[in-house]
């Protein structure tokens, strides 16, 4: 076990910015997460040249708010807009991470989003975003970038539009393989020690296997305080996942693997019907034993 702790390991955690509330909500919780494990922070901020080629089109105008108001769009305008808000998310980085004392770092990007997203994701241990992108109202629209992060192999935290709470409720699978055994480690590290509550799910028929699993955990968790529960269930396809988060009013739901979100239902009801904030470990830097 002590070579599996070993692997677990979040050393650097890149948080995608872009002045959104989802993103700043998102902003939150990575620096409260890096300030827990110890990690570096790194925020990025995409200029998007999909904006900055809409800008030069002779028709581009820009809706003035409130007033309603037409103006005309210029490359020029744009770049200003976009190095304004940059700014403002780096000074919103600095807020959220000095007072947690953790080393934070930013950096400006040009290009397409979520191509640039995914690239510098591969540079870090984890990927945490919003799962909503810009949206002006309800139904709440998911990003395209987190849906390419849901769909890859690299760790990713998306989270949901409010603030995680201390006391969060987690939900993890345990087969007990190594993939698994990360996941748990993962769960256990991102549970509140006091006011928390893991529900670890054990992926077994059998009873003997069933006891083995569990004491497996209990080993993995060892010296953890906060609330431990389990369940045995059968998880053959995403519809029992759904089912197994719905009955545990689930936080954040921790996964080891992708496969059980291969049905395009399960992930864009656990993307945009749940409240859950989904952990997806992958073939990145985290899950390497």
């Amino acid at each position: 076990m002590t070579e599996t702790n070993q692997a677990f390991q979040i050393r650097r955690i890149l948080v995608a910015l872009d002045a959104s509330p989802h993103s700043m909500t998102a902003l939150k919780a990575a620096a409260e997460l890096a300030a827990r494990l110890g990690a570096d922070l790194l925020g990025l901020f995409v200029e998007d040249t999909a904006l900055l080629d809409l800008a030069e089109c002779p028709y581009a105008r820009e809706l003035l708010y409130p007033s309603a108001l037409q103006a005309p769009l210029s490359r020029a305008a744009m770049e200003s807009k976009l190095k304004a808000l940059s700014e403002q998310v780096r000074r919103a980085l600095a807020l959220t991470a000095e007072p947690l004392q953790i080393r934070w770092s930013f950096r400006v990007v040009r290009g397409e989003v979520t191509s640039e997203i995914m690239a510098a994701a591969s540079e870090f241990d984890l990927l945490a975003m919003g799962k909503i992108g810009w949206s002006l109202g309800p139904p709440a629209r998911i990003g395209s970038t987190a849906r390419e992060a849901a769909a890859s192999a690299i760790p990713v935290l998306l989270l949901p539009e409010h603030a995680l709470m201390p006391g969060a409720r987690l939900l993890v699978r345990y087969d007990g393989s190594l993939t698994s055994k990360l996941a748990v480690l993962a769960a256990a590290q991102l549970t509140n020690p006091s006011s928390g509550k893991l529900t670890v799910l054990l992926a077994a028929r059998d009873p003997a296997r069933v006891a083995e699993l569990r004491r497996e955990v209990d080993t993995l968790v060892e010296g953890k305080s906060f609330q431990l529960h389990y369940r045995q269930v059968d998880l053959e396809d995403g519809a029992n996942l759904l089912r197994e988060v719905g009955k545990e009013k689930t936080d954040i739901l921790v996964l080891d693997s992708r496969h059980l979100l291969q049905d395009p239902l399960t992930l864009e009801t656990l993307l945009r019907k749940t409240e859950t904030a989904l952990l997806l470990l992958g073939d990145g830097p985290a899950s390497e034993p």
